[in-house]
């Protein structure tokens, strides 16, 4: 038994006619009519007088119809009550992110709750990496958004999403699109644009670049800027090369101010955190923005 087959069968009651209930509610005579018996056949019992010319509940129907209207009213209670909460639900959630997830991640994800919740705001506040940490620890914002862990004992982490990295070089024809590097020729005979100190996004890299033996102190480093943006902005000035979030290039890709540099050991993808303070008891707020990432974490996509 469902809402349907129930608003089908008071509408036929109202109206008296299958012909009046199906322009009510949208749909054709036929679905109407299937409704009906789908729901009789359910019941195991007949609802409606088909035999005469003026449709008639039986008495079945005539019970029927009685709790059948109780479970409308019911399920328009229950909407405006679910309604009435998300209303009630009020207060301002404190966040602390690095860069990706708060200029690429977080600004669709408020959006979203926020049409579920209208009356929770937020204040969100970008630092690196290991500043958002810090700030958790010292309860400076409720929730942080990090690009790496760094142990710190008064600190939960938990996956929030995994993305990728990817060198980023400017398109003039230096570099061949449909080529592999290897990670040695490009960082010691170009021009390379770092992240700053405490970076996540630079802690990633500096492992994975270790891990493929490439010394750090003999990489041509030409400058060392503090946000994902203005690397973009530097290379695709020809400064030098990089290596940054692939959400974070995907405009400048599409719009071919950048090109990728396809390399022969393809960067890993790294993991965005959410940071707590473990020594907090969280409000109702911050437990119910926990949960909606959470649940929606597995549909937010790169694209």
């Amino acid at each position: 038994m469902d809402f349907k087959q129930i608003e089908a069968f008071i509408k036929v009651i109202e109206l008296a006619s299958f012909s009046k209930a199906a322009d009510t509610l949208n749909v054709s005579q036929p679905s109407i009519s299937t409704y009906i018996t789908s729901l009789e056949k359910e019941l195991n019992t007949t609802l409606i007088n088909r035999s005469t010319k003026v449709l008639s509940t039986t008495l079945a129907g005539e019970r029927f119809y009685e709790k059948a209207n109780e479970l409308l009213n019911l399920k328009r209670e229950t909407i405006e009550m679910l309604q009435n909460l998300s209303e009630d639900i009020s207060g301002n959630i404190n966040i602390l992110a690095s860069s990706v997830p708060a200029l690429y991640i977080l600004p669709q994800i408020l959006a979203d709750f926020h049409k579920l919740y209208p009356r929770i705001s937020f204040t969100m506040n970008q630092a690196d990496t290991s500043k958002v940490i810090q700030g958790i620890a010292i309860n400076k914002a409720d929730i942080g958004f990090a690009g790496d862990i760094i142990e710190d004992k008064k600190c939960d982490f938990h996956e929030f999403i995994n993305e990728k990295l990817v060198f980023i070089a400017p398109n003039n024809n230096t570099y061949l699109q449909n080529k592999k590097y290897t990670i040695a020729e490009l960082l010691y005979s170009n021009k390379f644009i770092s992240r700053e100190i405490g970076s996540g996004t630079r802690m990633q890299y500096e492992k994975y670049f270790i891990e493929n033996g490439i010394q750090l102190d003999k990489i041509k480093t030409c400058a060392n800027l503090d946000s994902t943006h203005s690397i973009i902005n530097a290379v695709i000035n020809e400064l030098g090369i990089s290596i940054i979030s692939e959400l974070a290039a995907h405009d400048a890709f599409k719009q071919k101010l950048l090109i990728p540099i396809r390399l022969k050991n393809e960067p890993p993808q790294r993991k965005i955190y959410t940071v707590l303070n473990k020594n907090i008891n969280h409000s109702h707020i911050i437990k119910l923005f926990m949960e909606y990432i959470t649940n929606i974490k597995s549909q937010i996509t790169h694209n």
